[in-house]
């Protein structure tokens, strides 16, 4: 499975620390490796092409394109829900790939 970070989550992840972006880095793989089969504690579906990937207290939000997919927008989780400012951005860069 072909998975593009866009270069803002690069920024995101270039700028926590060591221990969180590893682990960040960890789940890409993992996605990469076994997509949309690995377990709801490591992938959760948003909306309609839009999948949570959840290592740790990091999310990445992945937009599932065709035959790629591009994970565009993370951040730290900070409640239960997805802020309403983190669901506008991720629809905005969704525009900006399609």
């Amino acid at each position: 499975m072909r998975v593009i970070i866009d270069r803002r989550v690069g920024k995101f992840l270039d700028s926590i620390s060591l221990k969180d972006s590893s682990k960040a880095l960890e789940y890409i793989e993992l996605f990469e490796k076994y997509g949309f089969s690995l377990g709801q504690s490591y992938l959760k579906k948003v909306e309609v092409s839009v999948w949570e990937l959840r290592p740790g207290k990091i999310r990445l939000f992945i937009f599932v394109k065709s035959v790629e997919q591009v994970i565009v927008h993370a951040g730290f989780k900070k409640s239960q829900k997805i802020r309403r400012e983190d669901l506008q951005v991720i629809r905005q860069r969704i525009k900006e790939y399609l």
